[in-house]
């Protein structure tokens, strides 16, 4: 008898030590179907172009993560596995640097241009990028359409303010006029880029901080002056 309870009491401690062990590092089980699909996904997707460095588990999310690094620039990324996909962080880093290229190039041509100072813009993009098609270090090609935004505002980095150059009574915009004026402005910059902008965006909020100029342009190429941008002009409660 006291044998088949000593059995038993290791049967029990075994299960506990794997409980306890799959709780912090998973499922041996489950660490080999994951590893299998993050080999079998590179080799299906990025042939070669990318090897895993380590695959770890995460107790938080209950996910298997592989640190994968492009065997060229060796840019680290991370793949999750989560039983039935894979979230490919390589992909996504791609698309950050592709859109923080595009908005810095954007920010840069605006203040060299115009007065307008790269401060005074918050820049957002979409480009939907092929999967696949790029590298990590890849720059952007100008074929994926861009949805670019662009909010004018105020400078609040106060070391900025004490620049000469900046114009304290710029924002909020005093009028509609004043804010096409430097929409339209823009627009002539964009225009001169070689990208393809499939909608544009530029907007700033008034002093209320709830209502803003908004302009939504669909096509660059139709506005050919201010009074373009009069006719499109809207006024935006934020609020609704």
């Amino acid at each position: 008898m006291k044998r088949y309870i000593k059995v038993a009491l290791g049967v029990i401690a075994v299960g506990i030590a794997v409980y306890i062990y799959s709780g912090f590092w998973g499922n041996p089980i489950e660490y080999l179907q994951s590893k299998n699909a993050f080999e079998n996904y590179i080799e299906e997707h990025y042939k070669g172009k990318v090897e895993i460095k380590s695959i770890s588990y995460s107790f938080k999310t209950g996910n298997f993560y592989a640190e994968v690094k492009d065997v060229d620039t060796q840019d680290r990324s991370y793949f999750e596995y989560y039983g039935d996909g894979i979230s490919d962080g390589y992909y996504d880093n791609t698309v950050i640097n592709m859109i923080d290229e595009v908005n810095n190039y954007v920010a840069y041509n605006i203040e060299k241009e115009s007065d307008i100072f790269r401060e005074y813009m918050s820049i957002d993009s979409e480009i939907n990028i092929e999967q696949y098609k790029y590298r990590i270090y890849d720059f952007y090609s100008g074929e994926e359409p861009i949805k670019l935004n662009i909010q004018l505002h105020e400078v609040y980095d106060f070391e900025k303010k004490e620049n000469k150059n900046y114009d304290k009574n710029k924002f909020p915009y005093k009028n509609e006029k004043e804010f096409l004026k430097d929409a339209y402005k823009i627009v002539k910059i964009l225009k001169g880029i070689n990208y393809d902008f499939e909608s544009v965006k530029i907007y700033s909020f008034k002093e209320d901080g709830n209502n803003a100029y908004e302009l939504n342009i669909n096509n660059l190429s139709q506005i050919e002056s201010e009074a373009d941008l009069q006719n499109i002009i809207k006024n935006i409660n934020y609020q609704k």
